[in-house]
């Protein structure tokens, strides 16, 4: 299969030692390789541009979040009439050619098969992110396997309803089937919302253990609590797209439980870490989601 991989970044200084080295380990793979810069510093764009000199190299003048970001990619891979696959893989995440390779042959070994992914560990390489993850019933995510110890006994496939947004390999055709990513949910459970489409059009999603992942996240000193507008995506994206999949007794019931009881606790949370600001966005996100607003050019207060 002719893969092409699509990585999104924005400014990300910190990670640029790591992806490259991570990238070296998976690129003879691909078909190609597309970044796409969700607006950049110029000397960003530089450094980038010097580092990852087999890429194809894309920029944007707005920022489209992580959805609009995936959009300028799958578009430029579409373009292409030859490109098979898209993978979708974070500049964090840390993959071997043999996974991908896995990958491959797991997804062109069935028509009905339409996207897979391989096990999500956490950077020790042993703790499982997500082996595959289902659609709760207020449209949220259960993370097969989350927190268990890599082992020999765990299944080498599992057929599952949501795939991290982060790294998973999807079909051509799916693409061209249900469209791209809702642009409107900007960042946060838009693999949600895909997923749900991809499994609606009678595709198959598939997790193998036959093919391993780490995610090698790398906080920034100063900025780890500094994702006040998180709480607003979160809570508002999780909301549109309850409303949009299930039932009216769902979407009520989640925000009822956002608003108050998770809502009291997060608020206590946030008070005792001394970023008060988290507890506007976190009820904004609320309102925002059952109201059906869709404003993505926030402006932290």
């Amino acid at each position: 299969m002719r893969i092409a991989a699509i990585t999104i970044t924005m400014n990300d200084y910190h990670v640029i030692t790591q992806w490259k080295e991570f990238s070296e380990q998976y690129k003879n793979e691909l078909y190609k390789h597309i970044i796409v810069h969700n607006t950049a510093n110029k000397d960003y764009e530089k450094l980038i541009e010097e580092t990852f000199t087999e890429s194809i190299i894309l920029k944007r003048n707005t920022n489209g979040g992580t959805t609009g970001a995936y959009n300028t990619g799958i578009k430029e891979a579409l373009k292409d009439p030859d490109v098979d696959a898209i993978m979708l893989i974070a500049n964090d995440i840390k993959i071997s050619s043999t996974s991908i390779i896995a990958l491959c042959r797991l997804l062109n070994s069935n028509n009905n098969i339409g996207a897979v992914a391989p096990i999500l560990l956490e950077k020790d390489d042993k703790t499982i992110v997500a082996f595959g993850e289902m659609i709760t019933k207020n449209a949220g995510l259960d993370r097969l396997y989350h927190n268990q110890v890599l082992n020999a006994n765990l299944p080498e496939t599992v057929e599952c309803e949501c795939l991290p947004g982060g790294m998973n390999m999807v079909k051509r055709e799916v693409y061209e089937k249900i469209g791209l990513q809702d642009e409107s949910l900007f960042m946060y459970c838009d693999e949600n919302d895909f997923f749900i489409r991809v499994g609606n059009s009678g595709y198959r999603i598939i997790a193998t253990s036959k093919a391993l992942s780490s995610h090698c996240h790398i906080y920034t000193e100063g900025t780890k609590n500094d994702n006040s507008l998180a709480w607003y995506y979160i809570n508002r994206n999780h909301l549109l797209v309850c409303k949009k999949y299930k039932s009216f007794g769902a979407t009520l019931s989640l925000f009822l439980n956002r608003f108050f009881y998770n809502g009291v606790k997060n608020s206590v949370s946030f008070l005792l870490d001394k970023t008060p600001r988290k507890i506007y966005y976190y009820y904004l996100g609320l309102i925002h989601g059952v109201l059906g607003v869709k404003n993505n050019n926030l402006v932290k207060k």
